[in-house]
């Protein structure tokens, strides 16, 4: 037992020599060392838990949702859209051939966005093979047209598609002068379609410089234009669409005096009346004396009075005799008849004799004709006005004779009506 326990001692005692001379020889170095080590471990130790622990996975989850978070919330649900960048094909399959249709039109604005005057023909081509919906046609003419006006032009006066109108409106909106230029020199196989194509640059240019835009109509409404009160309308519905009806309305009222004025008026009140028909009121009151605005006051009657046609007719009635009261009067009514031919009849009853009255009548008796000819020329008959009488009784007689054509004859005969005006009743002009 002592004999095997001797080598063991031996092999224990040189062990614990040699640690200890191992110790006196490292010094600070073999410490740093040492420690270095340890450091380094450490250092590996935390990188992959940081990789794999909970703080890592939240970390790369944060990077996923970032990323997808660069995506719109409808590319998450549709799937993401092709880059403009490189290959055309894969967007051009997205924005025509996609079942769905905000697919088809983020991809259509990518490729609007990658549209260069080099590569705008073969884009179109692509639509064309394609079969591109009407409002992308559109769009993509309008953008070809500002982005290289002259090229675009020339592609769609040789084309067999509808695509020169829009073309220009494009060009004037991103480059008038050229645009211009051009409409005061068509060739003279497209003469026949100047009238278009200057509403075309009308429209482009009220997108663009509605000031400029209404320059030019006025312009042409000086020089005999017959369309001039068309083309004003274009920018009274741009006026309205970029500043709201407020703002139109003092535009409306900046113009010349004269027909241009009533007609740009008359579609700004309109548009008014429907978003606040009390505010069109205060501001047409203003106006009510001049000719320019009877239009317009006649738009806000009708239309007020399709909501509130009692305040409608005594807003008409408060303001001064003339055009635009009497066209008011016979729209209000000619609505109201419809809504409520009762209450209608109940308030014309209470109207003193006037020729406010008669304008009342003439509107009720003109729409009323179509429920009951028989009530509305009863009704005709108390017009004190000969001649508006005479009008009124000729157009209910109409829908007398459309709807009962023996009775009508029979009427007609006692009516007291000129020879003119039985002819109206039995042959209306179209």
């Amino acid at each position: 037992m002592k004999k095997t326990l001797i080598p063991h001692a031996c092999w224990a005692i040189a062990v614990l020599a040699a640690f200890g001379l191992g110790s006196k020889n490292s010094g600070p170095s073999a410490a740093a060392t040492s420690d270095e080590a340890a450091a380094s471990g450490k250092s590996r130790l935390s990188s992959r838990s940081s990789d794999t622990g909970p703080e890592g996975l939240s970390s790369r989850r944060e990077k996923r949702s970032s990323d997808n978070s660069e995506r719109s919330a409808l590319g998450r649900l549709f799937g993401a859209i092709a880059g403009a960048d490189g290959n055309l094909d894969t967007l051009f399959t997205q924005a025509l051939r996609d079942p769905n249709p905000i697919t088809r039109r983020l991809a259509f604005s990518k490729l609007l966005e990658a549209m260069t005057p080099e590569n705008a023909a073969s884009m179109r081509e692509q639509l064309v093979a394609l079969g591109a919906e009407p409002d992308q046609w559109r769009d993509f003419h309008y953008a070809w047209g500002a982005l290289d006006g002259k090229a675009a032009f020339e592609s769609a006066a040789n084309s067999q598609e509808q695509d020169l109108a829009i073309t220009m409106s494009g060009w004037a909106a991103a480059n008038p002068a050229d645009a211009l230029a051009m409409l005061d020199n068509l060739p003279e196989s497209m003469q026949g379609q100047r009238d278009e194509l200057t509403a075309s640059v009308v429209a482009g240019l009220a997108d663009n410089n509605r000031a400029m835009a209404t320059d030019l109509v006025l312009r042409l409404g000086q020089e005999g234009n017959a369309r001039a009160g068309n083309l004003m309308e274009i920018v009274a519905n741009e006026t309205l669409r970029a500043e709201g009806p407020e703002a139109a309305s003092r535009w409306s009222e900046s113009l010349p005096d004269g027909p241009l004025k009533s007609t740009a008026m008359g579609r700004v009140a309109e548009a008014y009346a429907r978003k606040d028909p009390e505010a069109a009121a205060r501001w047409a009151s203003g106006l009510a004396g001049e000719s320019y605005a009877a239009r317009a006051i006649e738009q806000i009657g009708g239309r007020w009075a399709q909501s509130n046609p009692v305040a409608a007719v005594g807003w008409l009635e408060s303001l001064p005799a003339g055009n635009g009261q009497t066209a008011g009067l016979r729209n209000a009514f000619g609505d109201w008849e419809d809504r409520d031919p009762v209450a209608a009849g109940e308030y014309l009853k209470a109207m003193p004799q006037s020729p406010q009255r008669d304008s009342s009548i003439s509107g009720f008796a003109t729409g009323y004709a179509w429920q009951n000819p028989q009530v509305a020329i009863a009704w005709a008959q108390e017009i004190n006005d000969p001649a508006l009488r005479e009008s009124s009784l000729t157009r209910a007689g109409q829908a007398f004779y459309q709807r009962d054509p023996t009775n009508a004859i029979t009427w007609l005969e006692n009516s007291g009506l000129s020879d003119e005006a039985r002819q109206q009743v039995l042959q209306p002009r179209r």
